[in-house]
This record gives structure tokens, sequence and C-alpha cells, in this order.
């Protein structure tokens, strides 16, 4: 069964340019922010259509986020796959789950990106990871051996995996990590909205994202999307013509560099 979400990220996007001059409009350089850095994995192929990423282009995406390190605060660790467009799920990942014990949580929701906003069902389980330095290290070699990812994901992953796209342990053996990307998150709260706003940035090889986003009801979707255009309006951001997916032109351009 298809799964219905009850809540939807609101999103716009920034590239080149525009990322910088949003940034310089909203003023994030003086904020309390969050660095991470960031690794995805797929089978990058070479062909002459250009490059492919088997896993992306199935809705599949592995991602790695790593706090970077500061003093004082305690250094967090997460794996995340992500179903995106969601496909039809089994009965026990019909809904929003959570198990704080084992540190995992598995969110279904409506991602909305502007000027669009064309609502696309994604699923996402998200784990801490404790999980040794030098396992870390195997995953993200250039040509790590076969199986390296398996020790960064939780036993919750590959269930989802198994019984949402049918990908057994075997079938993860060629992952390729592409990355790093470096990325700030703020979190803000802005008088012209009633929910905190998220901001982060994306920036490697060249490459820069910038993503406004807020998090709503579904139901409320439509109102909030013209709540966020307004209020960065408000903030002397001119909103783009068009919104570029930032993953698939994240690990496009970082594929590319692998096949040269």
């Amino acid at each position: 069964m298809t799964p219905t979400a009850a809540t939807a990220e609101i999103k716009i996007s920034f590239s080149g340019d525009d990322a910088r001059e949003a940034a310089r409009a909203l003023e994030l350089q003086g904020s309390e922010s969050r660095s991470r850095t960031i690794h995805f994995w797929d089978s990058p192929r070479k062909g002459s259509e250009g490059i492919s990423l088997p896993f992306l282009d199935r809705g599949v995406i592995f991602r790695l986020r790593m706090d970077d390190e500061v003093q004082g605060r305690k250094r967090e660790t997460d794996m995340t796959v992500k179903l995106r467009p969601c496909p039809p799920l089994p009965g026990d990942w019909q809904t929003n789950l959570k198990d704080e014990d084992d540190d995992w949580e598995f969110t279904i929701e409506e991602d909305r990106t502007g000027p669009a906003f064309t609502p696309v069902l994604s699923a996402s389980l998200q784990a801490e990871r404790k999980v040794e330095a030098k396992h870390i290290e195997a995953a993200l070699r250039p040509e790590p051996e076969p199986g390296a990812l398996d020790h960064l994901l939780a036993k919750p992953h590959r269930h989802l995996l198994k019984g949402a796209v049918g990908l057994k342990k075997g079938d993860l053996m060629a992952l390729t990590a592409l990355g790093p990307v470096h990325a700030v998150k703020w979190k803000q709260e802005w008088d012209t909205l009633p929910r905190p706003v998220a901001i982060e940035e994306w920036s490697t090889r060249g490459l820069r994202f910038l993503e406004v986003s807020v998090r709503t009801s579904a139901g409320d979707a439509a109102e909030a999307e013209r709540q966020l255009q307004q209020s960065l309006q408000r903030r002397h951001v001119d909103l783009p013509r068009s919104g570029e997916t930032k993953t698939r032109a994240v690990m496009s351009a970082l594929a590319h560099d692998l096949t040269l």
C-alpha cells in the first residue's frame, strides 16, 4: 500500500550566485549554525548519455552525516536511507515510527519544492550510528571493499530496503562513496511565519546550494508555501525561477569526477 503523509516539508532552493545572494540577504554569517559533513553512496555508471546513478534513479538514497568537531559539543553521526518517491510499503512501514532505545526514526512526509511545489511522497529512516572510525573510513574509501557500507546500516535500514524495494545485502556490495559535501544549517524564528525556519547551505566541487524550508501539516501546505515566499521577499530575497534538487545535482557532479 502507498502510505499517506500527515506532514509536508516546504522547500525553496537556490544555487550558484543566487545561493550566495540569498545567504547575504538573510545575514547568515552571524547566526548560530551547525556544521556537518555529508557523504552519499551509489554505483555511478558512465554511458553514451552521461552519468547514471542506478540507486538514485530507483528512488533510493544513502546518506551519512557527521557533525564537524566543535569543542564542548557532542559529535553526532547519523545514517539515513531515503525513498523518494516513496513506493508502496509493507504494512509495518505504513506510519511514522520511532525507537528511542535504538536511536532511529522513520518518517513519511511530502516534499514540496518551489516554485511549482509539486508534492512528492518521501519516506526516510534516520538512525544514530555509534560505529568505530575504522568502519567509517573503510566505507568512504574511493574504492571500498565490497560490503563496506554494511557496517553503517542499522537493522531497520535493511528491513526497510528489503520490504519496500526488494534490496538485500548482496545488492549493496558495489556501492561507491560520493563526497564530501560541506553543510551548514541554521534554525531561525521569523515573525512572519508561525513555525521555525530551517536554512541549509551545501558546498562541494565548486557547487553551492542554499535551501530554506519549513515543516507543516499536509493540509496547511498551500498556505505555508505562500507565507514562506512572502517572508523571503520581505527579506529582499529574489525567488528562484526553477527548483533544482540539490541532492541529485551534487551526487551527479561528484559521480562525474569519479568517472573521468
